[in-house]
């Protein structure tokens, strides 16, 4: 049995904070499972599996319905007041004696990441007007990092700075994409991470797949090679790519290697509250364009950080969010030439009163190894 804690003990603020936005956005009952949302709200979230664990907010009152093999160590965590099933019962009296003690609900908010079969026994109990989504709500507060949660997120950018050092030292002629992979998982679990999300090495030709998953592709002479890791450290994660080249580089990729560097610098000095999130993509796209790799950054600029690898805000074209200070995100402008090679290079930022402090410390120069 696992769970997950932020290593952060919110107070009631931010559940408070949850209530007013529902009171604003008329929404009279929360329905949120053990996911990242929880964690944000509680500090901490159970293991997530077929047992029904669903904490019900209403805007007064609050509830959470728990296994009973979990209550002891849900209570050490949090002071919501727990209604507790046993397996030889099923989770349906628990969930009814919940409901019971908030408002029958008219509009009903739900955790998008929760389990389909959690809703299902929900909405067997409960006939909402109207159905929405819990994230629409948490996504603003979420967004905007505390002072606790920035150092968090530096202290798990530095975990993976280590890293990204272990796997550049793995990667030379003869070794698999998996071998190198598993260089920087091993990394970061000796390290203290308490999950590795992703181990994402993607050599030569598969390069320009910006998604690639860890092969058994062998690394060649004059191959580039994208490395882009994060894992989870106190709940929170990290995300940094960089690249490393084996033999001297040609003049075609050292001209793009050089143009996403500069996006990735330009998209990072852009970064100031009171801009928009598209404007930051534009930076960084427009400086690709210039170089003519335009049609090969296929992908938006960055996405945001914090109790998940991906969430609000979101880098990309068009995007209307406005930067506020503490807003966590990453840039990572590409360029990928199918049948070629790939280029990507990532950072992580934080907004500050005056720019962009960037927790990534890893250098960026192009990594060359004869």
């Amino acid at each position: 049995m696992t769970h997950t804690t932020t290593g952060l003990r919110p107070g009631s603020e931010r559940l408070a904070a949850l209530q007013a936005r529902m009171r604003e956005a008329g929404i009279d009952l929360a329905a949120i499972g053990p996911t990242a949302n929880m964690r944000y709200l509680l500090g901490f979230a159970p293991h997530a599996d077929e047992r029904l664990c669903l904490l019900l907010i209403g805007t007064d009152a609050i509830r959470m319905v728990v296994p009973s093999l979990n209550q002891e160590e849900i209570a050490a965590h949090t002071d919501v007041s727990l209604i507790a099933w046993a397996d030889a019962e099923g989770p349906q009296g628990a969930l009814r004696q919940a409901l019971a003690a908030l408002p029958a609900p008219r509009a009903l908010a739900v955790d998008g990441a929760m389990r389909a079969d959690t809703l299902l026994h929900l909405q067997a109990l409960v006939a909402p007007q109207a159905v929405a989504t819990v994230d629409a709500l948490v996504a603003p507060l979420r967004q905007r990092k505390s002072a606790e949660e920035i150092e968090a997120l530096a202290r798990a950018a530095a975990q993976a700075d280590r890293a990204m050092q272990a796997a550049i030292d793995a990667c030379r002629p003869g070794v698999t994409e998996a071998e190198v992979a598993w260089a920087a998982e091993a990394a970061f679990r000796q390290d203290g991470a308490e999950e590795v999300n992703f181990t994402l090495v993607a050599s030569g030709p598969n390069g320009a797949y910006p998604h690639h998953h860890s092969s058994g592709r062998r690394l060649q002479p004059g191959d580039a090679v994208i490395l882009d890791i994060g894992a989870s450290l106190d709940g929170y994660k990290s995300d940094i790519t960089r690249m490393v080249h084996l033999g001297q580089p040609s003049a075609e990729f050292l001209k793009a290697y050089a143009a996403v560097y500069e996006a990735n610098q330009h998209a990072r000095a852009a970064v100031q509250p009171g801009v928009t999130a598209g404007e930051i993509d534009r930076a960084a796209r427009s400086t690709l364009e210039a170089a003519g790799y335009g049609p090969y950054f296929v992908h938006r600029t960055g996405h945001g950080l914090g109790l998940e690898t991906h969430e609000p805000p979101w880098i990309m074209a068009g995007a209307a969010t406005v930067l506020e200070e503490g807003m966590v995100f990453s840039i990572e402008p590409g360029v990928y030439l199918v049948g070629q090679f790939g280029v990507r290079i990532e950072d992580i930022v934080v907004v500050t009163r005056s720019g962009a402090r960037n927790l990534t410390g890893f250098d960026h120069a192009l990594v060359v190894k004869d």
